[in-house]
């Protein structure tokens, strides 16, 4: 006579692991509480395999300084990069890569466009760029973005 058989729906938790409302786990993102290690659990549905969808990845060099590895490709972390850039506000056009002595070429306006010919480049904590302005074809250096951060323009 068998009085008891070995359960094939019950088990008992090794490690913490995150109890979720839905099923799958990548879409729901509500947990329901952590079932702690030693926890006794009983299988209702299951188990069933969990597929994700394939991510993109390429293997990339900053130019800032020229660190190696791979990033993940989404729609919103990165674009293809554009020699064209949109003055956001005005900012003067220079003869010299150093701001600071510099003579003005002329100031350019917002919404301005320019081409990028050479750079970009620090300059005293400020990234700069030699460019020609799509208007009139005067070419000088303008900031990109000063030290504090500031943009003046965006590509």
């Amino acid at each position: 006579t068998q009085f008891a058989e070995a359960s094939l729906k019950h088990f008992c938790v090794l490690e913490e692991v995150a109890l979720t409302k839905l099923f799958p786990t990548a879409k729901c993102g509500e947990e329901v509480r952590k079932l702690a290690k030693g926890e006794a659990m009983q299988v209702l549905e299951g188990p069933k395999e969990e597929t994700y969808p394939p991510e993109m990845r390429a293997k990339v060099k900053a130019s800032s300084d020229s660190a190696v590895g791979w990033i993940t490709v989404k729609k919103d972390n990165m674009k293809p990069w554009t020699a064209i850039y949109t003055c956001k506000v005005a900012a003067p056009l220079q003869t010299a890569l150093a701001a600071d002595g510099a003579d003005a070429v002329r100031e350019l306006e917002a919404g301005e466009t320019v081409e990028l010919l050479e750079g970009p480049a620090e300059e005293g904590g400020a990234l700069r760029m030699r460019a020609r302005a799509d208007k009139d074809g005067a070419a000088g250096w303008v900031t990109i973005r000063d030290a504090e951060g500031k943009r003046f323009l965006e590509s």
